[in-house]
């Protein structure tokens, strides 16, 4: 079973995406797999409302763990399962939390595994940023998914001020690559996302 994983800065909207494609997926109660930064592996079920109330957060680097959902995508006239993996906010230099750095560690680890890599920015700080909002370990990441092939950039937050212009700065730097712009407010390009990720299974 394939992997697909929603990488990016802290705050971008990666945990909340991965809660509202699972709902849009038509999931009400998931089995989350939680592994926390010492390799412990705790399995909850839950509904999706109450993920969203405990897991989601302003807060830079609230998701420390990770966490993985197995879902059902329609692929043609069938379907094909995935496990969706949602981690920690990854960020450029070595952050002085031992926790934080030992969870950036293994968000990167879950890269090396994945078969799909999403690719999450936030479209309003990119804009109010400018190029400055786009971080070299960014870069690193583009490089290596393109070099895997199943690669997509997802701009987050289109339901935000100033959010296409964000998109349109994304658009200039990584023209070679599928970008999807997509809201977890109103779902905007959840069909894309949906379609790129069958279409990779």
């Amino acid at each position: 079973m394939k992997t697909c994983i929603i990488i990016g800065n802290p705050n971008v909207g990666k945990t909340s995406f991965f809660l509202s494609l699972a709902e849009y997926l038509g999931v009400n109660r998931c089995e989350v797999e939680i592994t926390d930064i010492y390799g412990k592996v705790l399995v909850k079920n839950i509904s999706v409302n109450f993920a969203r109330k405990y897991l989601v957060s302003t807060s830079p680097f609230k998701t420390r763990n990770v966490y993985k959902m197995k879902l059902t995508i329609p692929v043609y006239k069938g379907y094909e399962q995935l496990i969706l993996v949602d981690t920690a906010g990854v960020t450029d230099g070595i952050n002085e939390v031992e926790e934080i750095r030992k969870s950036m560690a293994q968000t990167l680890k879950e890269l090396s595994q994945a078969k799909i890599i999403l690719h999450m920015f936030d479209a309003q700080y990119i804009y109010y940023k400018k190029e400055g909002g786009i971080s070299e370990i960014d870069y690193q990441i583009k490089e290596f998914g393109s070099q895997q092939g199943c690669y997509c950039i997802l701009v987050n937050k289109m339901d935000k001020d100033n959010s296409q212009k964000g998109l349109d700065i994304i658009r200039d730097k990584f023209k070679e690559n599928y970008i999807i712009p997509i809201s977890t407010v109103d779902r905007t390009g959840f069909k894309e996302v949906k379609a790129f990720v069958g279409r990779n299974l």
